[in-house]
């Protein structure tokens, strides 16, 4: 009776320990996996990064040639040819 208890308990063992090899197996894979998909998103991350690094120095150039075209507005010269006095 205790034999058959002890095998029994063994083997019980015995197969907790093989699931848990091929548990980390599959494990392993799907670190490996996570990992590469890691690395994908940081690489698009870092795409998109230098993109809006360039979209910025854009808008900048827009907003300082937009604040320079508006410093050069000057009335000078002849008036308008449909200039009315009285507009209110």
């Amino acid at each position: 009776m205790m034999r058959k208890v002890r095998h029994t308990i063994n083997a019980v063992f015995s197969a907790i320990i093989v699931m848990l090899g091929f548990g980390s197996c599959v494990s392993q894979k799907n670190y490996d996996a996570a990992q590469e998909e890691i690395k994908q998103l940081q690489e698009k991350n870092a795409i998109l990064e230098s993109e809006i690094q360039n979209l910025k120095q854009q808008i900048s150039y827009f907003k300082d040639y937009q604040k320079q075209f508006e410093e050069r507005k000057v009335v000078y010269g002849p008036r308008p040819t449909e200039f009315r006095e009285d507009i209110k």
